[in-house]
């Protein structure tokens, strides 16, 4: 269980992952979570750092703005899920 509450949320998803003394190489971890398939898919892509956010779009020579389209800072993953006041207000929320 990832979260204190019983609820699975993709904050405390990332904050395991993060705060794990696990190798990014090595994703037996993230393998056997109990928790559906496309949210371990979700959780590897996190962790190896490669979700389509802007920032990772520039990267591959996208043009487009930088920022997030929510609140104007240079959107990358922790800023999108975790920082952004709308990721936070959504994460609230959905508690």
């Amino acid at each position: 269980n990832l979260h204190e509450n019983g609820k699975f949320s993709v904050e405390s998803m990332y904050r395991a992952l993060i705060q794990s003394d696990v190798p990014v190489d090595n994703n037996k971890k993230i393998w056997k979570m109990k928790i559906p398939l496309k949210n371990k898919i979700f959780a590897w892509y996190l962790r190896r750092g490669v979700i389509l956010t802007k920032d990772n779009l520039i990267k591959r020579n996208w043009h487009g703005s930088p920022r997030c389209v929510f609140c104007h800072h240079d959107e990358t993953i922790k800023h999108l899920f975790f920082q952004c006041k709308l990721a936070r207000l959504y994460d609230q929320s959905s508690r």
